[in-house]
Formats: C-alpha cells, sequence, structure tokens
C-alpha cells in the first residue's frame, strides 16, 4: 500500500463498541489514523484540535446530546471540506433525506452506511476518496469481526443477555413497564448492542431461538419483579424474518407459561417495516398471538409499510411513536404536528401510546400534553441490567 499520506478519518458514534468496531475494520484496510468522538460535541472538539486536515468523518446519526444532524450543521458552519458518509441504522428513505439536507448545506457527502457495516462496505466508501494514500487490495480476505460461528457460539454458551428501559406513566410519572433489550455479553468488547449482530442471526435461521432465549430471560426477570411486588409489565422485541412460522403463537406461548407471569402482562413489539412481506400470513399469526392474550406493539410507528392499512386491519393494542417524531418537537413546528398527528391517530384507535426517544424535560411535558399515554428514553433512564434496574427503581420512586 502506497504511504504517501495518511488518510485521516474521525468516526462519531455513541456506541462504544461500533467505535472499536469500526476502527479496527478501518486499520485492516489500512487506515492509519482513526479519531473517535461519542458525540457530536466531542466530534468538534476533535476537530478543533487537529492542525492537519481531516480527511473523512463517519458520522453517526443517532446519538444522544447533539445529533448527527445538529453536528453536520455545526461543520457546515464552519466551512467543513472534507468528505462525509453518513452512518446509521435508521429508515433509509430518512437517511436519504438527511444526505440531501447535508448537500444543501454545501457538504461534501460521498455516500452512507447502513448498520451493521461490513468491510466491503467501507473499502468501497475509502475507494471514493481519491487519495494517493489508500489502494484497496484483498479486502473480501479479510476476516470480519463476527461471523455465523461466533453467533451460535455465543448462544450455546449462553452469552446474550438482556438489558431493561424503563417507561412511564406521562400522567403521573410512575414506571409502568420496561423494554427488554438484547445484549451480547463478549468477552473482548464488552456488552454489545442488537445492531451489531441481529442481522447475522437473522439472515442463518436463528432467529427463533435467539427470540425464545431472550423472551425467557425477559419474563423470568419479570416473574422476579412481581414476587418483589413490583407492578410492571415487560415489551419484547421481536424479529418478523419467521413470521411465515404459524406456530409461532405455541412457541412464545410456550416460552411464557412455565412461569408464574400472567402472558397479559407480556407484550410483543413488532417493527412496522416488516409487516408488508406477507400481509395475510402476517394477520393471521399476529391474530392468533393476541387471541393467546399477549399484547403487540407496532413499533417505530410511521417510518415502515402501510401505516393505515397496518392500524386498520392488525390486532395491536400499542403504537409506538419513533424517536424521529419526538425529537426536538419543542422546537419544530412541523414535527410537533406529525407527532400530535400521530398521538391523536393511535388513540382514535383505543391504543396505548407511547413516544420513544425523549431526551429533555420540554420534549417530556410536551408529548404528556398531547395525550401520549407512556413516555420513553434517555431523558428517563438509559438500558440497564435487572439488579440496577431494580436499584435504579427504588431512587428514582423515592426522588419522583
Amino acid at each position: 500500500m502506497n504511504k504517501k499520506k495518511n488518510i485521516r478519518v474521525l468516526l462519531l458514534d455513541d456506541d462504544k463498541f461500533m467505535l472499536e468496531f469500526v476502527s479496527h475494520l478501518l486499520r485492516e484496510l489500512g487506515v492509519s489514523e482513526v479519531f473517535v468522538a461519542e458525540d457530536g460535541k466531542a466530534g468538534l472538539f476533535v476537530l478543533s484540535t487537529q492542525i492537519e486536515a481531516v480527511d473523512l468523518l463517519i458520522c453517526d446519526i443517532e446519538m444522544p446530546g447533539m445529533d448527527g444532524i445538529e453536528f453536520l450543521r455545526h461543520i457546515a458552519d464552519q466551512k467543513y471540506s472534507g468528505k462525509i458518509v453518513l452512518f446509521s441504522g435508521v429508515d433509509a428513505d430518512l437517511l436519504k433525506a438527511i444526505e440531501r439536507l447535508a448537500i444543501v448545506r454545501g457538504l461534501n457527502v460521498i455516500g452512507t452506511l447502513m448498520k451493521p457495516v461490513t468491510i466491503g462496505a467501507l473499502a468501497a466508501i475509502l475507494e471514493k476518496l481519491n487519495l494517493p494514500a489508500y489502494k484497496a487490495t484483498g479486502f473480501s480476505r479479510i476476516r470480519q469481526v463476527f461471523d455465523v460461528d461466533d453467533i451460535k457460539h455465543a448462544l450455546c454458551a449462553d452469552q446474550f443477555t438482556v438489558f431493561f428501559q424503563p417507561k412511564i406513566s406521562a400522567s403521573s410519572r410512575r414506571v409502568t413497564s420496561v423494554e427488554c433489550l438484547a445484549r451480547w455479553h463478549h468477552s473482548r468488547y464488552g456488552y454489545i448492542s442488537p445492531d451489531n449482530f441481529i442481522s447475522i442471526i437473522e439472515q442463518n435461521d436463528l432467529i427463533n431461538d435467539f427470540t425464545r432465549n431472550i423472551l425467557k430471560k425477559s419474563v423470568r426477570q419479570l416473574d422476579l419483579w412481581l414476587q418483589q411486588g413490583l407492578d410492571l409489565k415487560i415489551s419484547v422485541n421481536v424479529s418478523m424474518e419467521n413470521l411465515d412460522r404459524f406456530n409461532l403463537p405455541e412457541i412464545y406461548q410456550e416460552a411464557v407459561q412455565n412461569s408464574n407471569v400472567p402472558i397479559e402482562r407480556v407484550i410483543l413489539e413488532i417493527t412496522e417495516g416488516k409487516l408488508g412481506k406477507d400481509f395475510a400470513q402476517s394477520l393471521d399469526i399476529l391474530t392468533r398471538i393476541r387471541l393467546k392474550g399477549f399484547g403487540l406493539s407496532i413499533d417505530d410507528f410511521g417510518t415502515g409499510y402501510a401505516s393505515m392499512e397496518t392500524l386498520k386491519y392488525m390486532p395491536f393494542t400499542e403504537l409506538k411513536i419513533d424517536r424521529i417524531f419526538a425529537h426536538n418537537a419543542t422546537q419544530d413546528p412541523a414535527t410537533r404536528v406529525i407527532l400530535e398527528s400521530c398521538i391523536k391517530l393511535g388513540k382514535a384507535f383505543g391504543l396505548n401510546v407511547v413516544v420513544e426517544g425523549i431526551e429533555t424535560e420540554e420534549d417530556c411535558e410536551l408529548v404528556a400534553e398531547l395525550g401520549c399515554d407512556e413516555i420513553q428514553g434517555y431523558f428517563i433512564a438509559q438500558p440497564m441490567g435487572g439488579d440496577e434496574f431494580t436499584q435504579w427503581l427504588r431512587n428514582y420512586e423515592i426522588n419522583r
């Protein structure tokens, strides 16, 4: 590889594992100078301390504090002239809209990366830099950090655990339920979020075993909390890659019935974007899941497939409004209008309405004023382990 000029890359992401993971891939591809920042403010600081220019920014969009869009606005004001790659797990249409916004602001966006990132996708981005330092050769022979054998080993070794993020009542601010979020407790990288492994699980027919495992662990924890006198429900994310399995309701029922947990206290969160594959089969399976007694939540509402048709036909009990319609709604009139419309729509259908991604007191007060039922987000608490949640809840109730 030609070393006439070192490529200098700044990587912004609030996920510490993702920072290490992508940094590792970049170094495998010959990038010797990789700077990292966990949010927009840290990214601005890194840029301000550089004497030599940063050639490439790889910028996450969803970050607490200063998010990616705010960061891009600031560097546009500072006339940043390097190349930019937008990096996120958000809906592709939304990512494209953000790319257009950055270009309108005069920034040089050369592409986007969807999570989980691959070494091939990174290599293709580096090829676009047109710098003498980089010539991609043989990247396909480099082993990615995780493969299906790693996942199978993690499943056999019981390395997947559950973190819990509380939801509160919008009116009373009492903790009502928790969302159960899978984490991989990796011996080297610590706790890894699903963005970094779930696609491998889905693509290799492991999703049923994985989801059943997470559901059982979540129910086991709820059983302990109920024995302690805590009045809680749980929400568990369900991949719809296997919605063609007509025995899915029985699989999930069996995962719950060996505990003392009433099945009505378990809500299954279904991502809206997955519902369009086979609408009739989805309707069949989800209706039978409701018949078993589970609650059904339509997750990330407003970002996926046929929202109105989905609400008309599917037997949902809850509507969960995506964070993009809540963030900064107090400052942006258009965002507020969409948020208010989504809440009214959910209430008109008789659904429990949850707004996620709340990060400020102002947004928390606004969604309560607009009539939502429950609130979730970093303003309340970040995801945490079971014992940590129990202690957090004690402190929260004392200080509420």
